[in-house]
């Protein structure tokens, strides 16, 4: 991150008459420096990275803008599913990392381009917000395709942060000059990293996952050791995506990118005013790119604040191209669904997947019904009700992440046998 700022310079603080063309140089160092440690990390497999996105890249300058969004998500989605058949024959149930795991990444970036064009081609009065500041007139050219594809930042381990973020970031709109030392949030970020790698290659070892899918020691062991070691466990485990995800964030951060101003929001999620200009106060901070909202998972008091806060980015993409664009009453389905396709064909990721959208809809229905009755204004209910919510979501939660491990149909159905399906 250092580098490519010791090696660029922000636009914003060139003339305007020079900024051209160093957002033209940023691009290419992005996509030179990712192709070449692609290169470096997967040899020859890099090839279907840049296969792959090449491709859609035609499609997107050839196709109309009201159908580009199916065909690059059915290539997309179709490259993305032969390569998870590929892994599966070559090292089924493996965890060695190939061309599989950036392409993951590359299937997010071809999809959130392909449908920014096809939001332009919509009647905008039907556009959210959002979708109108993320929508594309034209596709992209080689070099801006490329340098977003193949930023390093965000290839190897994520986020896949959307394309007018990467815009915003390169041409340097985003901060605008603004002077915001990144030192504080390098720190803590480097410090998190630090504790994730306590819990998943100090502590973890401790705990053999693949237990869980073991039928001897299920039959042969109390019900409270399941439990706690699949609690303990998964909570662990965990880290080893809040150390990616961390690590590049902080990468990014190095870059500059990731800085964001935000309205400030009180308890109740009303914006807060200056009381002299009657202006909305401004949070700055460096979580424009964070992948994961510690607290929102770990100490989540519903099923919702834990799906949004884990890989935020791919919770951004699943919303934007299939939850807001599904037939009503099919959203979650539909969005859990194309996660479980996007991750591969192991039975465990179905199960996963929609048991969890099962589990958040009677959550929301859960939370309408009794929150009501509850009287929160009471301090004593309120931090029953609140221990209660968040036990209930994280066991319930790493129950569930069971079968996303042990991955297959029938280690999966043993360990939820054991449990007699009880969060079910």
């Amino acid at each position: 991150g250092f580098l490519f700022q010791a090696i660029t310079k922000d636009p914003w603080s060139l003339k305007e008459s020079e900024r051209g063309a160093m957002v033209m140089i940023r691009h290419l160092v992005c996509a030179a420096v990712g192709v070449t440690m692609v290169l470096l990390v997967f040899g020859w497999e890099t090839f279907h990275t840049i296969f792959s996105s090449t491709v859609a890249l035609i499609l997107m300058w050839v196709l109309p803008r009201n159908q580009v969004h199916i065909y690059v998500s059915i290539w997309a989605m179709g490259y993305m599913s032969l390569a998870h058949i590929y892994r599966m024959i070559v090292d089924y149930g493996g965890w060695t990392i190939d061309f599989t795991t950036p392409q993951l990444l590359v299937t997010q970036k071809m999809m959130n381009i392909a449908f920014a064009l096809y939001d332009s081609s919509r009647d905008p009065a039907k556009l959210k917000p959002e979708n109108k500041q993320r929508m594309l007139s034209s596709p992209p050219g080689p070099a801006e395709f490329y340098g977003y594809v193949f930023c390093l930042h965000t290839l190897l381990a994520g986020p896949a942060t959307d394309y007018n973020d990467y815009l915003t970031w390169i041409d340097g709109s985003k901060r605008k000059g603004a002077k915001h030392s990144v030192v504080k949030a390098l720190l803590g970020k480097t410090a998190f990293t630090l504790y994730a790698v306590v819990m998943f290659l100090v502590l973890l070892p401790n705990l053999d996952v693949a237990l869980l899918g073991d039928q001897d020691w299920l039959a042969s062991s109390p019900l409270w050791w399941i439990v706690v070691t699949n609690q303990a466990s998964m909570y662990m485990m965990r880290h080893r995506y809040y150390f990616a995800w961390v690590l590049c964030d902080a990468g990014c951060n190095a870059a500059g990118f990731g800085y964001q101003e935000k309205a400030e929001k009180d308890g109740e999620g009303k914006v807060v005013k200056d009381d002299k200009t009657g202006e909305p106060k401004l949070v700055r901070n460096w979580n424009a790119v964070l992948n994961v909202d510690y607290p929102a998972v770990e100490l989540a008091t519903n099923f919702r604040s834990a799906m949004t806060g884990w890989n935020i980015a791919t919770s951004n993409w699943l919303r934007r191209c299939v939850y807001e664009r599904a037939p009503k009453g099919l959203e979650l389905t539909m969005a859990f669904g194309m996660s479980a396709l996007w991750h591969g064909f192991y039975p465990g990721y179905y199960l996963t997947f929609l048991s969890c959208a099962l589990f958040q809809e009677v959550a929301r229905l859960l939370r309408k019904h009794l929150r009501p009755r509850i009287p929160l204004h009471n301090p004593v209910a309120a931090v029953l009700y609140h221990t209660s919510s968040t036990v209930l979501t994280l066991v319930s939660l790493n129950y569930l992440a069971a079968p996303f491990v042990v991955l297959s149909l029938e280690k999966s159905i043993a360990y939820w046998t054991r449990l007699y399906f009880l969060p079910h």
